[in-house]
């Protein structure tokens, strides 16, 4: 989060973004306070764990508790070991943007199943959950970013609409900022990590390991920065808050007492930027709901208030 200027790299992918929001569907945010959580679960561990647990709650079909991943067949890096270099760089650029991020793990050598991991999230009320994992196929011409996301239920309700709508917002930014292949969104049923998971959730396959020329870009620092880019403005975008309160224009003071997020408004929605104001006085200019517009360094943007 930049509270005294910013890094000017971003600012053309997240306009861009923004345009592009304003032509999607609906999102799918919750708190649109500075306390919306991203819960960050970088796949498998270094040792796998062959002991069975629950496929979902009360079912009898039983899977292994975690695997330790494919490998990359140019670079024979460990998938556990992208994975948490990649959630490690989202974590950042979540944080950037003023999220609350939670990490299931931020070491190779831990013992944490599938259901643990996504007890974690749920214990941390995440305003989503994004499961970091790459790709494996027997064919090493198999290529592309998919999402995947948890498979309606009668029971599942909101959290199916949600995860379905991250999914597709996460996709189109990851595929935008990298020149990747897409291979879609996809619902999954078999998954222990979503059967088990009460919050919105999605799992991010960010290409194939086994693919000789995917696998080497995957451990490229320029990609995977880019990749991760474009993950966490989807993640943001999925997350702003629809307001529907007309706009009442008058001035007047706010104190804020703490760092604030600015925001930009598009089409109905609040959308995070990486700006925020330091505790001080400011003069809004316009409220709309929970929400005032000040003027800032950066033109025109706004703030929740309580």
């Amino acid at each position: 989060m930049t509270v005294i200027g910013w890094r000017a790299k971003y600012v053309y992918l997240i306009l861009a973004a923004l345009l592009l929001a304003a032509l999607l569907p609906g999102t799918v945010g919750a708190k649109p306070q500075n306390q919306q959580t991203v819960c960050v679960d970088p796949g498998h561990p270094q040792y796998g764990n062959n002991a069975l647990e629950p496929v979902a709650p009360g079912s009898k079909e039983m899977k292994a508790k975690v695997s330790s991943g494919t490998r990359g067949v140019k670079t024979q890096k460990p998938e556990y070991v992208l994975t948490l270099e990649a959630s490690l760089l989202l974590k950042e650029k979540l944080e950037s943007f003023g999220y609350q991020v939670v990490m299931t793990r931020e070491s190779h050598d831990v013992d944490i199943s599938n259901v643990e991991r996504a007890q974690m999230c749920n214990a941390a009320e995440a305003d989503l959950a994004v499961r970091i994992h790459a790709d494996g196929a027997e064919s090493s011409k198999a290529q592309g970013i998919s999402l995947l996301y948890p498979a309606w239920t009668e029971e599942s309700g909101e959290v199916f609409n949600r995860s379905k709508e991250a999914a597709g917002f996460i996709l189109r930014q990851a595929v935008d900022a990298t020149g990747a292949a897409s291979r879609g969104t996809v619902p999954r049923s078999d998954l222990t990590g979503f059967n088990w998971s009460t919050v919105p959730s999605v799992l991010v396959e960010m290409g194939f390991m086994t693919n000789p020329d995917e696998d080497a870009r995957l451990s490229d620092p320029d990609y995977l920065d880019r990749l991760t880019e474009g993950i966490a403005v989807g993640i943001n975008l999925s997350l702003a808050s629809q307001v529907d309160s007309e706009e009442a224009a008058g001035e007047f003071a706010l104190d804020l007492t703490a760092n604030t997020q600015l925001y930009i408004y598009s089409d109905g929605k609040m959308t995070r930027t990486r700006y925020a104001l330091s505790p001080q006085t400011v003069y809004a200019s316009a409220k709309k709901g929970s929400w005032a517009r000040v003027n800032t360094w950066v033109g025109q943007l706004w703030v929740y208030v309580e």
